[in-house]
């Protein structure tokens, strides 16, 4: 059999084309689900501020998360769909009607144990292990949120099960609706249970928004007679494979939550509002568009990576790669930049109403400026890790994780003390900067040996836009004028500024390729 050649023409117009129309569709949907998202946060934000109720809801939710990434979390579709998948392509309807129930089985087991566990435990767990340094009437509150947010994890995970055997079958309508839900949820907790329960509102909220995305699945799980029966087939060597394949996904989510929990115990020694003002700088900076461009992208571009992997086309995958790091690196570079040089205007213009003081503003906007190098690092890495991922390497992500775990603690440690909440997003930078040059070194050899030239020409041209359209914002910042006037003047220009300036460096070539290219 004749061995696949490398194609001339490396990564084909046809499917550069089709690359940029996927990721344009995948990204205006998450865009919707980011409205939801964005309307959660400014109800939270101006019910709350950042304030001693938001620190505690937010430190109860982290066990349950954690919980969620060691027994179940995204580590089980990754591991399932394919086992699954398999015994219904062999038509083994039997195998895969037991496969399901045991899954099924296994996580309302140990989620129900663990759970009321971590429940009857909660007082202690938030006086001794969570935020030992508030106060006692803080920790009572953490402790009575956890309580609820667990119900709420317990009903994800099974609606997770749920999910997964759905986009098994083929089905992704309603298991699309997830995020979505669950922000509704919340939402609606916000509006109509805040103002009479306060924070226990939002938590319930989320309980809520969890029975939604449960109730919405189910009718379409019915329909299709994927419900399977309770039941424990030890004896299923699928099992012995489905386990093989999540342990290494579990270590690298469970790495993220365990650096949350240290962080949470660390912070719960500083002023109130800190904790909460992370995370809000967080959601804000790196959260809302790493999942709006980065994550979209990534999505798309993977499964030509399988393919050109399968298929011999090495070159062809490096340029890939190059694509989609250069797509995500010119929308994020801008976006974090452009937040930053704003100032703290974009901040009061976001949340300054209700609860949200002004000193919350400015302690926001600071961890916002430190989060802005760390929304670079992280999206790189989401590209960054694809070649291991096609090549069926998923250890040496895995191991360089637990190096940015444990870089990350004993950052975190030596910074809090010097430079309180400040010290703690410094850390998380620097660690995610460390990541993010390794994985680059690791795949060096991989990938970008021979496309160095290449990326260096294609990040320079991105920065020297930004830095044209930072000089307009600042510009406009000279003007002094009233709030709204100035964003919408500096967005306008410091946007068009960074698009003329782009395509006269690289967007031409790109947009001529494009143009070119016939229907994939």
């Amino acid at each position: 059999m004749s061995q696949p050649v490398d194609s001339p023409s490396v990564l084909q117009p046809g499917r550069l084309r089709h690359i940029v129309r996927s990721s344009i569709w995948v990204m205006i949907i998450f865009a919707l689900n980011k409205l939801t998202g964005f309307g959660k946060l400014l109800l939270m934000t101006a019910s709350f501020g950042a304030g001693a109720e938001a620190d505690a809801y937010a430190a109860a939710s982290q066990l349950p998360e954690l919980l969620h990434a060691l027994l179940s979390g995204g580590a089980l579709s990754a591991a399932l769909i394919p086992i699954y998948s398999a015994y219904l392509s062999a038509r083994n309807e039997a195998d895969a009607q037991a496969l399901a129930g045991t899954v099924l089985t296994l996580t309302l087991l140990l989620f129900g144990v663990v759970c009321t566990a971590a429940a009857i435990l909660a007082p202690w767990i938030t006086r001794v292990l969570l935020v030992p340094d508030f106060a006692p009437a803080q920790q009572q509150l953490t402790a009575e949120l956890m309580r609820i947010v667990l119900i709420s994890i317990t009903i994800v995970s099974v609606a997770s099960v749920v999910t997964t055997l759905l986009q098994a079958n083929q089905h992704f309508l309603t298991p699309a609706w997830g995020t979505v839900l669950i922000d509704i949820g919340q939402i609606l907790g916000l509006l109509f249970l805040a103002p009479r329960f306060g924070i226990y509102g939002v938590a319930w909220g989320s309980v809520l928004g969890t029975l939604m995305l449960l109730a919405v699945q189910l009718p379409e799980f019915v329909r299709r007679r994927l419900a399977p029966r309770l039941r424990l087939a030890w004896r299923l060597h699928s099992l012995r494979q489905l386990a093989h394949l999540m342990w290494p996904r579990v270590i690298t989510l469970s790495t993220f939550e365990a650096v949350d929990l240290v962080f949470i115990r660390l912070a719960s020694q500083l002023p109130d509002g800190s904790i909460s003002a992370y995370y809000y700088a967080m959601l804000v900076m790196v959260a809302m568009p790493r999942s709006l461009f980065s994550t979209a992208i990534s999505g798309v571009i993977f499964p030509t990576l399988s393919e050109q992997f399968n298929a011999g086309e090495q070159k062809g995958l490096k340029q890939t790669v190059v694509y989609g790091l250069h797509a995500v690196m010119s929308l994020i570079v801008p976006s974090a930049l452009g937040l930053i040089a704003l100032g703290p205007d974009a901040i009061t213009f976001l949340f300054q109403r209700g609860s949200f003081s002004a000193d919350n503003v400015r302690l926001v906007y600071g961890l916002v400026a430190i989060f802005g190098l760390r929304l670079i690092m992280e999206t790189a890495q989401d590209i960054l890790a694809l070649p291991f991922y096609a090549h069926h390497n998923t250890r040496t992500p895995m191991l360089l994780n637990l190096g940015w775990m444990a870089l990350n603690l004993l950052l975190s440690f030596a910074l809090v003390r010097p430079w309180g909440i400040y010290g703690l997003a410094a850390a998380t930078t620097i660690a995610s900067t460390t990541l993010t040059l390794a994985l680059y070194w690791a795949s060096r050899n991989m990938v970008w040996r021979d496309e160095e030239g290449q990326l260096a020409r294609l990040l320079g041209s991105i920065l020297l836009s930004c830095l044209a359209m930072m000089g307009v914002i600042v510009a406009v910042q000279r003007l002094a004028l009233p709030l709204i006037s100035y964003l919408v003047l500096a967005i306008g220009a410091g946007g068009a500024t960074y698009l003329l300036c782009y395509y006269a460096l690289i967007g031409r070539r790109l947009w001529q390729l494009q143009k070119s290219a016939p229907a994939a």
